[in-house]
């Protein structure tokens, strides 16, 4: 059974990485912080913490905080807890397989509208993604990991320009995030980089092949999906 507790140095943790510049709009800087700690996967599904503990780690009062959390719960990213603590909601496995397809769909789409409009320098720096995906998994670092491959994938989303497009792909990381741990396996030692998924998104790219770019990120999201479907970490409520 996983400790669903979040404690205070734990949320500092896990979002002091992630603070953008707060010269503007608290409530937005919070709510952006924690929207990259869930696609980042830097928390588990079932964990909780409390508004308290998010406005320490954040320096700032609890009502930016407050608002931000009422956005993701919205979103359906974060779940409302009667102590007034917000947790990470299991899903069921068919949720899960049901986003899954919904992503396999839309992701492969918006892919190869970006393979027509992506910028030679947007790529390059996709490479360079890849890159410190690669050190992170020579050094056993998982949050550098999944920050780089989240920067990977979306560089190429942005790219296609779409404005129906991407809300959707954003919402469905947000749900699916924290279940990404899940493809680090206890004592595998190095992580799996998917290197030639990824590299073969990026030589299609280079060739301007929308549709190879499409196939690579189907067979990426695939395999990722395989490694956490073969684990049970799912709720039994049937959705």
């Amino acid at each position: 059974m996983h400790d669903t507790s979040l404690a205070v140095d734990d949320a500092t943790h896990a979002f002091e990485a992630l603070l953008p510049e707060r010269a503007g709009n608290l409530e937005d800087a919070a709510y952006e912080g924690i929207r990259k700690a869930l696609m980042e996967g830097r928390l588990r599904p079932g964990q909780s913490f409390t508004l308290r503990g998010l406005a320490q780690a954040f320096g700032t009062s609890p009502m930016p905080v407050r608002d931000a959390l009422k956005r993701l719960v919205a979103e359906r990213a974060l779940q409302l807890l009667p102590n007034r603590s917000v947790m990470l909601p299991r899903m069921s496995r068919a949720r899960f397989q049901e986003i899954l397809q919904v992503r396999l769909s839309l992701e492969t789409m918006i892919t190869e509208r970006a393979a027509q409009r992506i910028a030679p320098e947007t790529i390059e720096a996709m490479g360079r993604d890849h890159e410190d995906m690669c050190l992170a998994a020579d050094a056993g670092d998982k949050a550098g990991y999944l920050a780089a491959n989240r920067r990977f994938h979306f560089r190429l989303y942005e790219a296609a320009g779409s404005v129906v497009m991407l809300p959707f792909i954003e919402s469905l990381w947000l749900q699916v995030g924290p279940y990404l741990n899940q493809i680090f396996k206890p004592g595998a030692g190095r992580i799996d980089t998917a290197d030639h998924h990824h590299m073969e998104v990026l030589r299609a790219l280079r060739r301007g092949d929308g549709a190879g770019a499409a196939r690579a990120i189907w067979n990426d999201l695939s395999s990722a999906a395989d490694g956490i479907l073969i684990d049970n970490d799912f709720s039994g409520d049937s959705e």
